[in-house]
């Protein structure tokens, strides 16, 4: 099987298992009722959506397992599927059960040290990019604590972007195909062979499957067993593919490959810190709320963060293909285009805040 039959096998998988996914998410009372703190739907909606995107991302690999002779399952591939495991069975007794925090993050770690233990896959090293010519080499300690913390991020990043009906499904397609584009044009692809791009074409697949059930209105959610899955399956193919280089720009692919949830992460994390909460508690303030609360529709919320995510996947592409001759231009352009945003979403919205007080405590006295 090549890229193409993956791709369309998931995506009829993914498609086609959407009403026994649903049934068992009724059957198990995995249903996500609305909060006011949090949510932004107003009536209950099944949960575990995500499995069609498991079925069709375990079942398009099966068949390349069986058809593929290029396809080899090495320790890659068992130390992936292992981690996976673990996540969607946690995913699936959350979407059930709503696990505590600590329980999930517990998890999450575990099949992280698993994907290490079975196919020694760290960042363990890579080019110094203001001078090509020398290789970094991370201690093993470092090389291990770096790839947790890598996958972590990734993991809880599809969560927290998880707000907005087909945000997280359509954000992972768009990772996955830039991804699958990286691999294809770097000029040292020969040191990834076809193992990442079978699997990330996999998840393309499955996401684009499972996302005419899940856009706006959606018909069912992707609950934590298909954000947590997809943002591990391209934290691990990151480091078992992109990271695979002594190239320099092995270390910014990722970073603009995964721009949108990495961003909104890291000002999550940053927000809570300052106003001294829980990293792990929700919040209405990430990027997709901010967008709703400017006034922007659902829908034209979500195709936004799309656009704003293909875009990152561009920058991502051109310098797998490029190498670094535009590596300081495009940094230049993101961190401007990253610092207009923030200030954009949330400057203003404080300033208005402020202003419209004094007259809605009028209105309340009146």
């Amino acid at each position: 099987m090549n890229f193409l039959l993956t791709f369309l096998s998931s995506m009829i998988i993914s498609f086609i298992s959407y009403p026994l996914v649903k049934r068992i998410a009724f059957k198990f009372d995995a249903v996500s009722y609305p909060s006011k703190e949090r949510h932004i739907h107003t009536k209950p909606m099944p949960l575990l959506g995500g499995l069609s995107i498991v079925f069709g991302l375990f079942v398009s690999v099966f068949l390349n397992y069986l058809l593929n002779k290029e396809f080899v399952a090495d320790l890659k591939l068992i130390g992936l599927l292992s981690g996976l495991l673990i996540i969607v069975v946690v995913g699936v007794l959350d979407d059930i059960f709503e696990l505590k925090a600590y329980m999930k993050g517990l998890a999450q770690l575990i099949a992280g040290f698993v994907v290490i233990f079975i196919s020694g896959s760290t960042i363990n090293s890579f080019t110094n990019p203001f001078n090509t010519s020398e290789v970094i080499q991370l201690p093993a300690i470092l090389a291990i604590i770096i790839t947790i913390i890598w996958i972590l991020a990734l993991t809880n990043a599809f969560n927290f972007i998880d707000g907005l009906d087909g945000l997280s499904a359509g954000t992972g397609a768009i990772c996955a195909i830039t991804m699958l584009a990286v691999s294809l044009v770097r000029p040292d692809a020969y040191l990834v062979g076809t193992y990442s791009g079978i699997i990330v074409a996999a998840l393309a697949g499955a996401c684009l499957g499972f996302l005419p059930f899940n856009f706006n209105p959606a018909k069912i959610f992707i609950g934590e067993t298909g954000a947590a899955f997809i943002g591990f399956t391209l934290a691990v193919i990151s480091i078992q593919g992109t990271f695979k280089s002594f190239t320099a720009i092995s270390l910014f692919i990722p970073l603009f490959a995964f721009g949108l949830p990495i961003i909104d992460i890291v000002l999550a994390i940053f927000r809570r810190i300052k106003n001294k909460k829980p990293i792990y508690i929700g919040d209405r303030e990430h990027i997709h709320h901010k967008l709703i609360g400017l006034g922007l529709s659902h829908r034209f919320s979500v195709l936004a963060l799309y656009a704003a995510s293909i875009l990152m996947g561009i920058f991502s592409v051109i310098l797998s293909a490029s190498g670094m001759r535009y590596i300081w231009l495009l940094l230049i352009i993101f961190i401007l285009i990253l610092i207009a945003s923030i200030l954009f979403l949330y400057l203003p919205r404080k300033k208005a805040v402020k202003e419209l007080q004094p007259e809605e405590t009028n209105e309340e006295k009146n």
